[in-house]
């Protein structure tokens, strides 16, 4: 409904504005009678005259019935009006009796012969009046509908703004009414757009929930990092935005934040000169298990209205909850930065697989045995459907602990699910062969047709050979 209305004056906008140049364009007047109705009088009465003299009798036409003298008088009449009519009457009625009058016959009277002079001219008046009139009634009558037009299109227009400041009023309304009475259902939403074990995921996240609680123009996150808070992510910003990306611990926004953690507000006399134009909120995000400083959360623009005591609250649990989120995430990824196994529980990782190589190179030069890698990779990973792929290293699992010895490893290498490597202890390369087939052979036994269009490459290499 608010778009129809608001759009009818655009739309119709155009055509008025078009019709309104238009009509607003007045004609050149000369003494009260259109300058294109002089020039058509005009050009008209030289044709005329001009065939008068040359082709006719040279008598003005008195014996032609009806008298061409009508074309002009009739076309000015009708095309422009009274006074236009009245003077191409006048012009006729000169050029007419300018021209010669015939002379009186013998059956005629006086009032016969001047009636007969008179009654072109005559006639000619009577028509430019009474058609001129009613043409200028359709001129007044017009004038009046556009006066009529460009009212209601006026009317339509202050009604359309009224229209537009209610919205805008109700609009504020429910803002203001939205910031300081968060439903249940935004917070959860919001909530769960934090429960992300990726640190990644969860700095993106962050912005999100920031958006949902609070509804800044700009916000930012702030990472600290040896003993600097540097900009993480950041929302709204613009090339004309001078906010610091960089913040040094000499600088008193770190001071106030990091080191005394706490919260700042523009609305605080005390804060506005440590924030200096770089943002209305600032404060730090504290991981509550630990009770570590992480980073820092700040909004650079927020509408006048959302600036209150429960905003200020909601910016100080969402620090807190930003803080305790993230942090979890950080211990969460060094977690799994140090975890044996991967993801999915079937192979060793691949940070693993650095530390284990390193030390069973080590060993076997010590203690001077061989060690071989069996390097094995799923070549069409992305052309298989998304469902069979997750068999493929189920199937490779179930082959390894079907072919392998306890003592050899198998490693996720890249923690993708498509390339894996087999360590084998006290394996020269030539033995490291024969468990290539018996591998390859177990591996086709377990896929049987559930992926027989799988292709496998399988590459052997020589960690080290027995002197």
């Amino acid at each position: 409904m608010r778009t129809d209305i608001l759009q009818r004056p655009n739309a119709t906008g155009g055509v008025l504005e078009r019709e309104e140049k238009e009509w607003e364009h007045k004609p050149v007047r000369i003494l009260g009678v259109r300058r294109s109705a002089l020039l058509e009088i005009g050009l008209f009465f030289l044709v005329a005259i001009l065939l008068d003299r040359l082709v006719f009798d040279g008598d003005s036409f008195w014996s032609v019935s009806p008298h061409p003298f009508w074309l002009i008088v009739l076309l000015v009449t009708v095309q422009y009006g009274t006074a236009e009519g009245v003077l191409a009457a006048l012009v006729s009625t000169v050029v007419l009796l300018a021209g010669g009058m015939p002379g009186q016959a013998l059956n005629q009277d006086l009032y016969d012969y001047l009636y007969s002079i008179v009654r072109h001219p005559l006639m000619w008046f009577v028509a430019a009046v009474l058609l001129g009139e009613l043409r200028m009634r359709h001129v007044r009558e017009r004038e009046l509908l556009r006066q009529e037009l460009k009212e209601a299109h006026e009317k339509e227009r202050v009604i359309a703004e009224a229209y537009q400041r209610q919205q805008r009023i109700r609009e504020d309304l429910e803002t203001r009414v939205a910031g300081q009475m968060r439903t249940v259902i935004s917070m959860h939403q919001a909530v769960k757009s934090l429960e992300q074990l990726d640190s990644g995921k969860v700095l993106f996240s962050i912005m999100d929930m920031v958006r949902a609680v609070m509804s800044p123009r700009k916000s930012s996150v702030f990472i600290l990092s040896q003993d600097v808070l540097e900009a993480a992510v950041h929302t709204g910003w613009t090339g004309k935005d001078e906010y610091l990306r960089v913040i040094g611990a000499e600088h008193p926004l770190f001071q106030e934040v990091v080191t005394r953690q706490r919260i700042l507000s523009v609305a605080n006399e005390d804060d506005e000169p440590i924030l200096d134009r770089q943002g209305v909120l600032a404060g730090p995000l504290i991981n509550a298990d630990t009770g570590e400083v992480i980073g820092m959360l700040k909004i650079e623009e927020l509408d006048f209205i959302e600036l209150g005591w429960t905003t200020i609250k909601n910016f100080e649990v969402v620090c807190e909850w930003i803080g305790t989120v993230y942090g979890n995430a950080k211990r969460f990824h060094f977690a799994k930065e140090n975890s044996v196994v991967d993801d999915s529980g079937l192979f060793l990782s691949s940070n693993y697989y650095t530390r284990q190589t390193a030390f069973l190179t080590s060993l076997a030069r010590r203690h001077n045995f061989a060690l071989a890698q069996i390097d094995i990779s799923l070549q069409n990973y992305d052309e298989l459907p998304k469902d069979l792929r997750s068999q493929a290293p189920l199937a490779l699992s179930n082959a390894v602990k079907e072919v392998l010895r306890s003592t050899d490893l198998a490693f996720d290498r890249r923690n993708n699910g498509r390339e894996f490597t087999i360590i084998l202890p006290a394996t020269p390369t030539r033995n490291a062969r024969i468990v290539e087939e018996r591998l390859l052979a177990a591996l086709q036994n377990e896929l049987g047709g559930r992926l027989k269009e799988a292709s496998w490459t399988v590459r052997i290499q020589d960690l080290h050979t027995p002197e």
